[in-house]
This record gives C-alpha cells, structure tokens and sequence, in this order.
C-alpha cells in the first residue's frame, strides 16, 4: 500500500533522468530506463540496533543525550551512536578491499538507482549452508525471467534473514567446530554478471558477498576489482518480484567512508 500521488512523486522524479557526468572508466557511466507506475514499496534494511547480529563483536552502541517528551508532549529527543561503516544493512564501496578504489562519497547518485534482480536460492542453502550463487543459478534466472537488465542490482535471496531474530550463531552458520556457514556468491558468477551483463552491484542476505567459509574473500575482491557495489545484510527479499522491481540506495555518504549503513528500499 502507498499513499495517494506517491506512484505520481516517483515518476515525476524518474521519469525525465537522461544524462550524468562522465566517470571513471570501470564504472557505469550512464543511468539506466527506470520502471514506471509503482505501486509497492518494501524496505529491505535491518534496524540497527546494540544487539543485532554483526561480522565481528563490536556492535553498534548509543548513548541518550536527551530523553524524549512525555507521551503528546514537545521536546527534542537525541541520540548519540558509534558504529563501524560496515554495521547491519550496508554497502560496501571498492575502496573497502581495493587500495585506491573509489570510497562511498565516489560513488555517482545513478549508481545507487538500479533495477533489481532477485535470485532465489532458498531451498538449496536449506540442504547447504554454503551454497554460492553460480554462473549456472544466473542462467536459469534468465531462462525463467529474462535476461538480466543492464545495469541491474542482483541479489541473493537465500532466506538467511529469518535467522536475524536468533542471533549471531544463527546468522554466521557456527557449526560445532566453531566455522561459519551461510550463502553467497561465487567470484565466476561476479564476473559473469559485471562483464557480461552489465550489474552494477550485488547483494545478500547473510553478512558477507562471499560464503561464510570463505578465507580469501575472491567475491569481494571481484566486486571491488570491477569497480562495483555489495550490499550485505539485506531482508525482506521475499517480497520482490524476480524482476521488475527498481532498487534504492540510500548509503550514508562519510567522508572518505569505505562503507556506510544503508536504507535500501524497493519499489514496484
């Protein structure tokens, strides 16, 4: 459900996007055709809280620096947080694994409007945690759904998400032996969809770009190496239609930032 005119908002604020500057040669240098005639919006983001699941054991923290108004009252509620840029839902820029690569502020506001493509791989990373989402997975997408757009945002949706309320353990995959488990991309699938098709950013539903596994991180390295995006921690894929669904990224743009906490909406 939207509010009345919101569908008339969007389109008049897309609809007559033709040009942006020139950029760096490995990135995209043109936006893309949008959708037209939304009807659905859905957040995609985690909140951010002191206990959420997270890649390592600092958490996000907050300090009250003025406490609300009474119930109906008036007055100016404020709090102070501390987290690192790779905190819940967010983006990952080149420069976060590629030494001079381009850092969130770099990255172009086309860049961050994509049309979304979502690959399920729901009932596989139920029998195996540590599924990757492969050349093969993109092609029969494509043979169900059509070819990925150009200048696609492509997710995973691995159903990982649901873990979130559980805890750490569950959204890293702990196994007894204390290694990780969970979904992501293969690095060959990275490629495929960077110089075949166009993307211009991947995403997750678990908190990395590559399997829980991984030690070397070769997805990661991909996507910065082609001068693209990851998203990590997404939820509520369940929602998006395969196709047809256009992506919105607002990262939050720190100076020099390597990455920023994301609220990442999808309309359709």
């Amino acid at each position: 459900m939207c509010l009345h005119g919101t569908g008339e908002t969007v389109r008049s604020r897309t609809g007559d996007a033709t040009s942006t500057p020139a950029g760096s040669p490995g990135a995209p240098t043109s936006p893309r055709p949008w959708p037209r005639g939304f009807h659905r919006v859905a957040d995609l983001s985690h909140v951010l809280s002191p206990s959420m699941p997270s890649w390592g054991e600092e958490k996000p923290w907050r300090e009250t620096l003025s406490d609300p108004a009474p119930e109906g009252g008036f007055g100016f509620y404020l709090q102070q947080w501390t987290l690192t840029e790779h905190s819940g839902t967010h983006l990952d820029a080149p420069g976060h694994v590629i030494g001079g690569g381009r850092l969130v502020p770099d990255i172009r506001p086309h860049e961050l409007v994509a049309p979304a493509a979502v690959i399920d791989v729901r009932a596989r990373a139920a029998e195996d945690p540590d599924t990757t989402v492969t050349v093969d997975d993109v092609l029969a997408f494509e043979r169900a759904h059509g070819r990925v757009p150009e200048g696609a945002a492509v997710l995973m949706h691995s159903g990982w998400s649901a873990r979130w309320a559980e805890g750490d353990d569950a959204v890293r995959g702990v196994a007894e032996d204390g290694t990780w488990h969970f979904p992501g991309f293969d690095p060959g699938a990275c490629e495929f969809l960077f110089e075949r098709r166009g993307a211009v950013g991947v995403g997750v539903d678990t908190l990395s770009t590559d399997p829980g596994d991984s030690t070397d991180f070769p997805a990661h390295e991909v996507v910065g190496r082609a001068d693209r995006w990851g998203l990590e921690a997404l939820t509520g894929l369940e929602q998006l239609p395969p196709v047809g669904a256009l992506l919105s990224v607002g990262v939050m743009p720190g100076l020099d930032a390597s990455g920023g906490p994301s609220r990442v909406l999808a309309m359709w």
